[in-house]
């Protein structure tokens, strides 16, 4: 059974130069299996809901997608590699259809945050911007508020982030080390939503990499590059 899969899809085109949405693409996916307890309560998406408003997921579903994914210059999503891109390819697959071959940015990664802005979650970076999201965890909604949120920075900067190289470093300290390894910004395990078994890890910038080895009281041992 898979863990993940499509119950919502939500697209906004976004004008960057008036900074507002100019068309959006909002869908309920009927799934082909049970909606867990745990993401009913993340989404509001429930069974009942899909069972009401949902549509199969198909190439009737898929081609609106791919046409307004094909009027953008980029496609922007929050932790879009690991999460939202892996999904929408999988279905485009599924049903032997090419994927727009559109440059993805990502506003959990290629945005440059301040400094005092100690989080990445789509939640924390709303209400530090001032902003609140009514219906966290809906597609459209998300959208909305993500690109709210990049209108804020330097397009331009935000494209030029996109090429940096990436690499997730774990943290070689013992369990009474824990405690250095979680100031430095590393977590348990997890990455986004990859899993590294039993250590800590961090997703760094390749540029950044000389000066958190010099910041640490541990070494560090790169598990991944991309």
């Amino acid at each position: 059974m898979d863990t993940n899969f499509i119950t919502e899809v939500g697209l906004v085109l976004w004008d960057t130069e008036f900074a507002q949405p100019v068309e959006f693409l909002s869908v309920l996916v009927k799934p082909t299996q049970a909606v867990s307890p745990e993401s009913v309560e993340y989404t509001g998406i429930s069974d009942a809901l899909l069972a009401r408003h949902g549509q199969p997921l198909d190439i009737r579903t898929l081609q609106p997608i791919a046409k307004l994914m094909n009027k953008a210059d980029y496609i922007v999503a929050h932790n879009g590699r690991d999460f939202d891109r892996p999904l929408i390819t999988a279905a485009f697959n599924q049903f032997k259809l090419k994927i727009p071959a559109t440059p993805w940015l990502d506003t959990q990664y290629d945005i440059d945050y301040p400094r005092p802005c100690k989080s990445r979650n789509l939640i924390y970076l709303a209400g530090y911007h001032g902003m609140v999201n009514p219906y966290a965890h809906r597609a459209v909604t998300d959208v909305l508020t993500m690109l709210t949120i990049l209108a804020r920075y330097d397009i331009a900067q935000v494209i030029t982030n996109s090429q940096r190289k990436w690499l997730i470093v774990q943290a070689n300290v013992g369990y009474d080390e824990r405690e250095m390894a979680k100031e430095k910004g590393f977590r348990w395990q997890q990455d986004g939503s990859k899993v590294y078994e039993k250590c800590w890890v961090k997703r760094i910038s390749e540029d950044q990499l000389t000066a958190l080895q010099q910041s640490c009281d541990f070494n560090l041992t790169i598990l991944e590059k991309f």
